[in-house]
């Protein structure tokens, strides 16, 4: 019998780690040679599959669990399959159509698009998706208009360069006139316009003190106004779908529900993560890579561009050990602006979810373009 040379023995055994995926991820019951024969059709014997998966044991890319006979990927077997994924699966033709049909409908606002996209992300992948808003402090101040509403309480809408828009109401101690408003929202136009939102907050009480030492009312205003601009510089994350992880069977014991729940109602941990995400990406495009394909070169060899995969443990917290993640960025006026993606099982279909996540935010950014362009 010809025996093999290391490329040829390479090959057979990520045929055999694939077909042993497949079939986990089909299944989601542990993997036997058996199995693995009258599947995946490799042209190999049961005595060669046995050696072959002891040989994947032995490097750690599957494991028994407990006493099965059957065998599961690892984290580190889910990272070579990943980063083995040479050609991008494309998405179902009706799972096409049914994402340009959904945005298709007129949408008004930044906010709109954002929440719209994580409801997709949810729905087509039946995991939990997400879109996250990153700390806009350094975003720039476009503009804002103040509009009374009655009871000494003002309608403040603010406006970043990246066309996101934020409303708050602030109560007032006194009333202050429809044209005394228009003169704050001007001089603050005219002396922020540019300017990011953290030097907004951290000096429009003394512009509008040097401006208009007179109006002794509107002291009050411009303190309220920093606080407010500080609160929605924090960051913000759109959620749906988050009952469709709840429910993974995959989530075997209390603690990993109860770890997932608490992440899920507090956010700021998943935000932190996506953060990194967010802050790695515009890195690479302060580095110089413009287009989609030589930011490709800055991945895993074999991870499709602007697409991130994070495994199990590659996750830095405990609650998503059991969890992928596969996350791509979105960007106006050429800035990374923002995350999206979805959340689901180590036991994910991976060329279909980073298919979907990268269909969706070509489409985003498309659709950012265009807001852009208005």
């Amino acid at each position: 019998m010809r025996a093999l040379n290391p490329d040829e023995q390479e090959q057979r055994k990520r045929k055999v780690l694939h077909s042993v995926i497949h079939e986990y991820v089909r299944t989601g019951k542990p993997v036997g040679s058996h199995s693995i024969v009258t599947t995946a059709h490799l042209g190999l014997s049961s005595a060669t599959i046995r050696n072959t998966l002891s040989q994947l044991e032995e490097e750690e890319l599957i494991t028994h669990p407990h006493t099965s006979a059957g065998r599961v990927p690892t984290d580190k077997g889910y990272r070579a399959y990943v980063d083995s994924l040479i050609e991008l699966q494309k998405l179902a033709v009706r799972e096409e159509s049914r994402i340009r049909g959904e945005y298709e409908t007129r949408i008004q606002e930044v906010e709109d698009l954002l929440s719209q996209t994580s409801r997709m992300l949810s729905s087509i992948s039946h995991y939990t998706g997400f879109v996250m808003v990153p700390k806009i402090e350094k975003n720039l101040f476009s503009h804002l208009e103040l509009v009374p509403i009655g009871n000494n309480r003002v309608l403040v809408a603010m406006v970043t360069d990246t066309g996101m828009t934020k409303h708050f109401v602030l109560n007032l101690g006194g009333e202050i006139t429809r044209e005394r408003l228009r003169t704050i929202s001007r001089i603050i136009n005219q002396n922020f316009e540019g300017r990011t939102l953290q030097e907004v907050q951290e000096s429009i009480t003394q512009r509008l003190e040097e401006a208009q030492r007179e109006y002794r009312e509107i002291i009050s205003l411009a303190k309220d106004l920093g606080q407010e601009i500080r609160k929605i510089s924090m960051s913000s994350i759109y959620l749906d779908g988050t009952s469709n992880i709840l429910a993974l069977p995959d989530l075997s014991s209390t603690g990993d529900i109860r770890d997932l729940f608490k992440l899920i109602e507090e956010k700021e941990m998943l935000s932190k993560i996506l953060e990194d995400d967010f802050l790695a990406e515009s890195d690479e495009a302060a580095a110089g890579a413009p287009d989609r394909k030589d930011q490709g070169k800055r991945r895993r060899k074999g991870q499709h561009p602007q697409v991130h995969v994070r495994i199990g443990s590659e996750n830095p917290i405990k609650a998503m050990r059991n969890l992928s993640l596969v996350s791509s960025t979105y960007r106006l006026s050429d800035r990374t602006v923002g995350v999206l993606g979805i959340l689901g099982p180590k036991r994910m279909e991976y060329p279909k979810m980073i298919a979907l996540v990268d269909f969706i935010s070509l489409t985003v950014n498309r659709i950012l373009k265009e807001f852009e362009g208005k």
